[in-house]
């Protein structure tokens, strides 16, 4: 094998992982992208989306103290979202 058909040959392997990094990284947006959407959603489903986002934005920092802060809180939101999502 001639230095270049080695040469080929590397190129050609550069080429496909190139593009498997490619192929991941559009997967990996893609998947980014579609947890915004649903999270965006969610403040939809929960009636926020008549707000600015700055009270949107501090209701969900309020929230996430009293999450951190007492467990039975968790308990409590989870009850709350599960009902939110049987509604229609």
């Amino acid at each position: 094998m001639s230095m270049l058909d080695k040469i080929q040959k590397e190129k050609q392997v550069i080429a496909r992982c190139e593009k498997s990094l490619a192929v991941e990284k559009l997967k990996k947006r893609k998947a980014d992208t579609r947890r915004k959407i649903e999270l965006g959603g969610l403040v939809i489903k929960a009636g926020m989306d008549g707000f600015n986002k700055s009270v949107v934005l501090g209701a969900l920092d309020y929230s996430s103290k009293l999450l951190t802060q007492d467990e039975t809180n968790v308990a409590l939101f989870e009850a709350r979202g599960n009902k939110l999502f049987l509604e229609v």
